[in-house]
């Protein structure tokens, strides 16, 4: 039950960091801060990292407590 627990947790902070991310480079782009090629390639990166974050944050928990 902890492990879904965990994992649920670890799941929904990485989707909250990658809303605000999202947000934020959407704001940059309306005000012509950033290309569009930028945006999406930051918006991409960060999705991976939060994907690989996500993942792997369970593991190190569960492998050393």
């Amino acid at each position: 039950m902890e492990v879904l627990i965990l994992l649920v947790g670890s799941f929904l902070l990485s989707g909250l960091m990658l809303w605000t991310i999202i947000k934020a480079v959407l704001t940059a782009y309306r005000n012509q801060q950033l290309s569009m090629a930028k945006a999406i390639f930051i918006t991409t990166g960060m999705t991976v990292f939060s994907i690989l974050l996500a993942g792997v944050l369970p593991y190190i928990y569960l492998r050393f407590l």
